[in-house]
């Protein structure tokens, strides 16, 4: 079974870390798709598209490597099984049964959180999808298809989409079933403790920023991932001993380099906090 990590320069470190998490299972055959290897995303930068339909700019930060959640298929020839996972995704326990959760007539098996599908972790039959990347990514910035649609998968009407349990995409928790750990919560993950916040919060108003910034300065209950100028430690213990853990063996075993970590330390993609 092939496994694709998304990735970018910021996340390239928890990405190879990541890897190393599956590589524990007997699960080798994982490759990480850098955007730097996409001219058709570099080209984007700075240009605007649309999310829940208000025009942002495609910014080369922590999120860019979100568009190619869609290229596996092409990669695989239209054939064959593939997981697809986010750079902030960790095999806690044994991933290879979610081979085993394949339902013959679908396309995409995902978590749904809110009743909605998410694209995060996915395994995708391929014989059954004809997602031809170039071309989306081409809607995408010429405002034909709106970005939260294509992450929730509504973008392909053509998609027979089956549900899979929560312990395959477990958010920000480590609980006694969870398999595939995903820190989605940007704002907390571990190896960008205390680092200088460099995301856009899309998913807040102006309004609701304004509002929790008057608390703040008045002394009174507000959200602190809405307005924090800097990453903050999780607040799951096992969440950060396991992320710790990970780095750690993956540095042990050369997966991270000294020098990369010392890069990444010095271009500020990891912080000192998560090899302490």
């Amino acid at each position: 079974m092939k496994i694709f990590i998304q990735a970018n320069k910021e996340q390239y470190p928890a990405a190879k870390v990541a890897k190393y998490s599956f590589s524990r299972f007997n699960l080798n055959d994982v490759n990480i798709l850098h955007v730097d290897d996409f001219d058709c995303l570099k080209k984007n930068f700075k240009n605007k598209y649309l999310r829940n339909s208000k025009l942002v700019e495609y910014k080369d930060d922590l999120q860019s490597f979100t568009l190619l959640r869609f290229f596996a298929p092409k990669i695989m020839n239209y054939s064959g099984k593939c997981i697809v996972i986010d750079p902030d995704v960790f095999a806690v326990r044994d991933p290879n049964k979610l081979i085993n959760e394949y339902v013959g007539d679908a396309s995409v098996m995902c978590t749904f959180y809110n009743g909605t599908p998410r694209s995060e972790v996915m395994m995708l039959n391929c014989d059954k999808i004809r997602w031809d990347y170039e071309d989306i990514i081409n809607k995408i910035f010429q405002r034909k298809i709106d970005y939260k649609d294509l992450m929730n998968l509504s973008f392909d009407k053509n998609l027979i989409i089956k549900e899979i349990s929560k312990i395959y995409n477990s958010h920000d928790k480590i609980l006694s079933d969870t398999i595939l750990l995903h820190t989605t919560n940007r704002i907390t993950q571990p190896w960008k403790n205390f680092l200088k916040v460099n995301f856009e919060r899309h998913n807040f108003s102006f309004k609701t920023i304004l509002i929790n910034r008057l608390k703040f300065y008045l002394g009174l209950t507000y959200r602190k991932d809405i307005i924090s100028k800097s990453y903050y430690t999780h607040p799951d213990k096992e969440v950060i001993k396991f992320i710790k853990e990970m780095f750690k063996e993956a540095i042990n075993k050369k997966i991270l380099t000294s020098l990369e970590v010392e890069e990444s330390l010095k271009k500020k993609y990891i912080s000192r906090f998560v090899i302490e």
